[in-house]
């Protein structure tokens, strides 16, 4: 423990842990205690609390006791008094709420560390004139006169138009300049990188991608969906020690707001090596559950498959490889997710896996799926177009067939935007999970509503439906997409409130148990971890968040308010939020909207795939 933690213990004294009596609703009279645990002292005793246990019968207490990184007790503060000896730690909540560690299910780690500078500039701007005037910044301090100038961040229903490469020629000086959009689901160019990647009026996409052209027919300079490939191909990556600093920078953030557990979607195997690396060191004090990349076909997940060699060495709990990410469809608001019917103003959007005609891309898909499914392998889709939705549930139903005794693989849907009540139904039937993004919808609000129409913009994300339907509920940030402000994304779950204030389908609203479960205890079903993580059960690791105020009692429009003071990971403090720190509500930059404020990443703002990183 830290000093400041030594001379906590000195002021406050074993009698604030004893201080307190067993309340209505809590633990029973006796503290809840591991199996074996015996009475000795604890490690680390956080007091003066609401201690949410979040087991299924949502029980509470008002400390825990932790010995050798996992609960040895949870209880009243009385009960505290046999595991607290001479050499415990304390640790005062403060009167605040202490859960289990936050498991952020969907969570782009490395791409989250690199997003933001020194690594990418931000051009999350109001207009175009603003972004050229940071990307002409950026020129103006590059080191070499070829380097490359890389941001993130624009939004396209934020901005006039998307920036093309008329606006950067004029300020690049010769440097290529590429820009993601905050989803990842579109690249600006300037000329200098269209040449370079030989990208003319002629170049035909691959299956599922845009290239956007001008009324002549040339290219404007930006690309979408696995357009992006045919730029990211030419451009450098980071180096190695670009990315471990990434790494842990992302890290440390991510213990800043309780993240203790996050599922990295999409990896590819040279960052998976450096994570092992940092984990064999000691050096990854987070929980990382990874999916491998699989290209846009069964030949690249193949060539994936080949070529990755299961990890040694390394504890499964703190790094381990649970399945593949396949990369479906696009996202509704580029209309390029896949529709069963058509958007307010036309198409339907497609897959974006390989094949010449519709029919050989779904045949694709389902041999992608029967290929990671054979391997015993987890598949997590992003699909967000409900005929995607439909079409990946068939595959997985498929692939594991009518076999009682099959793998307990636990196959999901991430975003999952518009999934019918039948389809819930199936994937419920079959165990079958769905990913939501509560923290998209309070950025997104109703925006999407001249495109995907009313019902839909009701529906979207329908955490209540899948609930009713026995499907096991997710939700993960997409970081860097948004940041990961989980207390944000509880509060839109359970108020179904954006960002501009308007509410997107009241229908699915949830209780905010519900809303902590998808974050913590079901996060870890996702991840076939239940037995050891995701509440505060005796026996279970010692992953805790404690929030700075009642997660309970507070009305909910107060919950992104909070702020997280203190995180344990297996028993050890990682942070502490500074005395004095400032109090504010976290801002956010609203999808569609002229109002931007900045968190301490810039509010960067679907699914960036871990290949971009490459390059």
């Amino acid at each position: 423990m830290t000093p400041e933690m030594n001379r906590r213990q000195v002021l406050r004294g074993a009698a604030a842990v004893t201080a307190g009596t067993a309340a209505t609703g809590m633990l029973s009279t006796g503290a809840a205690h591991a199996e074996g645990g015996g009475h000795g002292d604890a490690d680390l005793v956080i007091h003066n609390g609401r201690v949410l246990v979040l087991d299924k019968h949502f029980r509470k207490a008002e400390a825990v006791a932790i010995r050798d990184g996992r609960v040895l007790a949870v209880g009243s503060a009385r009960d505290m008094r046999r595991y607290t000896g001479r050499k415990t730690e304390l640790l005062d909540a403060g009167g605040g709420t202490v859960l289990p560690g936050i498991n952020d299910s969907h969570l782009h780690l490395n791409s989250h560390g690199l997003g933001v500078p020194p690594f990418n500039i931000n051009v999350d701007t109001a207009t175009i004139e603003q972004l050229v005037a940071a990307v002409r910044t950026a020129v103006d301090a590059a080191q070499a006169p070829d380097s490359w100038i890389r941001g993130r961040g624009w939004q396209e229903l934020r901005l006039p138009r998307p920036p093309v490469a008329a606006d950067l020629d004029p300020v690049s000086g010769g440097h290529p300049v590429i820009l993601n959009d905050f989803s990842g689901h579109a690249t600006a160019v300037n000329s200098v990188v269209l040449r370079r990647a030989g990208i003319t009026r002629d170049t035909v996409p691959p299956p599922g991608g845009v290239i956007d052209k001008d009324a002549n027919g040339e290219p404007t300079g930006v690309l979408r969906e696995t357009a992006q490939g045919l730029v990211r191909r030419v451009v450098p990556p980071f180096t190695r020690d670009e990315r471990s600093r990434a790494i842990d920078a992302a890290v440390k953030l991510l213990h800043s707001a309780g993240i203790t557990s996050a599922t990295e979607p999409g990896i590819d195997l040279d960052t998976l090596a450096l994570y092992a690396e940092k984990a064999r060191a000691g050096a990854l004090p987070l929980r990382v559950t990874a999916l491998l990349g699989s290209g846009t076909g069964p030949r690249s997940l193949r060539a994936v498959l080949d070529d990755y060699r299961p990890l040694s060495d390394v504890d499964p709990r703190t790094l381990r490889v649970a399945g593949v990410k396949v990369f479906a469809d696009g996202i509704p608001r580029f209309r390029t997710a896949w529709m069963n019917k058509p958007y307010l103003n036309g198409g339907n959007g497609s897959l974006t896996i390989d094949g010449a005609s519709p029919a050989e891309q779904l045949a694709n898909l389902h041999e992608m799926i029967k290929i990671s499914a054979g391997a015993g392998l987890q598949v997590g889709t992003h699909s967000c177009g409900d005929a995607t939705t439909d079409a990946v549930v068939a595959g997985y139903v498929k692939a594991d067939g009518h076999d009682r005794h099959r793998a307990d693989l636990r196959h999901y849907v991430i975003h999952c935007n518009f999934p019918s009540a039948r389809t819930l139904r199936t994937m419920a039937r079959h165990d079958i999970g769905a990913n939501l993004n509560a923290e998209i919808l309070y950025l997104q609000g109703r925006v999407l509503e001249p495109i995907i129409g009313r019902e839909l913009t009701e529906y979207q994300w329908p955490y209540r439906s899948a609930f009713r339907a026995g499907v096991h509920v997710t939700s993960g940030s997409d970081a860097p997409v948004v940041e990961p402000r989980w207390l944000r994304g509880v509060m839109t779950a359970v108020l179904r409130e954006g960002a501009d204030g308007g509410v997107a389908g009241t229908a699915e609203r949830i209780a905010l148990p519900e809303a902590l479960a998808t974050y913590t205890r079901i996060a870890a079903w996702q991840d076939h971890a239940e037995r050891w993580k995701g509440t505060l059960e005796p026996g279970k690791i010692a992953d805790i968040c404690v929030v700075g105020g009642d997660v309970l009692g507070r009305d909910p429009h107060g919950l992104r308010d909070l702020q997280v003071t203190a995180t344990v990971v297996g028993g050890r403090v990682v942070y502490e939020r500074p005395k004095g720190a400032r109090t504010a509500p976290a801002a956010a930059t609203m999808i569609g909207s002229g109002e931007s404020g900045h968190t301490c990443q810039d509010g960067k703002c679907c699914c960036e795939l871990a290949e971009e990183m490459r390059g």
